[in-house]
């Protein structure tokens, strides 16, 4: 399949590149700027695009099948530059969907975030859950999901629309922009400094998916996409259970000690170390969060690559590349 993804530079989006591109599927990329130190593989094709100019988005889809639209600013600069992240969701999603339209590609998946929901993000949360969350960051995302949702009555384009959870994982490269997401600076911190700085309540419970699943679950639906017509959905991407921050520490001083040979020193900022003595108490706390996942079970996806395995993944890499 021939497949264009926005964003392709971009964390998760890099990533997808390189493995849907493994699994022999011809991948372009769309950017604004190319960042030569974040492309490692030559072959994948890489076009400059400008979001705002529709003719040169129409002739970069030319003889695509789907597109994967992971643009977007990350929380800081969608505050940091408000009015521009507004332009970008509402003008270049409607000219992304009219370019689409006019090379008649009717399939659509969009990596949108969990954050949508809520702020904080606690509680039972499923794709029925309304949408409250009045940050930059979730609004740009709420509006592009509108936009799409609204691509199927317009243009008849069918669309997936995945909420992803806290994903982590080792990127294309050490300057993608990653390592301000909790795991990852964890694992950095624990093998530069030999040390892990916590700034935040440790009983706080997040949903962790590991990158490598994410990659699988788009994997997996692409092929339902390609096989089911008149398909849209909004899917939660996310792991069966959630994690404290308490429990992803302890993981990580596990895998540490087993990779690199000795155990980070733990180092608690603002007295927030509020321990949970077991699982049962974990559910009690406010700040629990039941990320539900049912619809992807129902449709059969459990390709889940395990937490452990892509905190090792990252620690070694972090020890390779730093």
């Amino acid at each position: 399949m021939k497949i264009f993804i926005t964003g392709g530079q971009g964390f998760i989006a890099g990533r997808l590149a390189e493995h849907l591109y493994l699994k022999s599927h011809s991948i372009t990329i769309g950017t604004r700027n190319v960042n030569h130190n974040l492309l490692l593989n030559k072959k994948i094709k890489v076009i400059v695009i400008n979001w705002s100019d529709l003719s040169t988005l129409k002739d970069a889809l030319r003889g695509i099948d789907l597109i994967i639209h992971a643009a977007g600013p990350n929380s800081v600069s969608s505050v940091n530059f408000h009015s521009e992240t507004l332009h970008f969701s509402k003008d270049g999603t409607a000219n992304l969907l009219n370019a689409a339209w006019n090379n008649q590609i009717n399939k659509i998946i969009y990596l949108s975030t969990a954050h949508v929901y809520s702020a904080p993000l606690v509680g039972t949360v499923n794709e029925d859950t309304i949408l409250n969350n009045k940050h930059p960051y979730a609004i740009s995302h709420t509006i592009v999901e509108d936009q799409i949702i609204g691509a199927k009555k317009r243009y008849n384009i069918d669309s997936l629309i995945f909420r992803i959870s806290n994903s982590f994982g080792q990127p294309i490269s050490k300057k993608t922009d990653c390592w301000n997401i909790l795991i990852n600076d964890i694992c950095k911190q624990a093998v530069l400094t030999k040390k892990i700085i916590i700034k935040s309540k440790i009983s706080t419970v997040r949903n962790f998916i590991a990158l490598s699943t994410v990659l699988n679950a788009i994997e997996f639906f692409i092929e339902k996409l390609d096989s089911k017509n008149n398909r849209s959905d909004i899917i939660n991407l996310g792991e069966k259970e959630s994690l404290s921050i308490e429990e992803v520490v302890n993981i990580i001083i596990e895998r540490t000690n087993n990779i690199m040979g000795f155990s980070p020193e733990v180092i608690m900022q603002n007295s927030y170390s509020d321990k949970i003595s077991n699982k049962n108490e974990k559910k009690t706390i406010k700040e629990y969060l039941d990320y539900q996942t049912t619809k992807l079970q129902i449709e059969g996806f459990n390709n889940y690559f395990p937490i452990k395995d892509e905190v090792d993944n990252l620690i070694s890499y972090c020890n390779e590349n730093f």
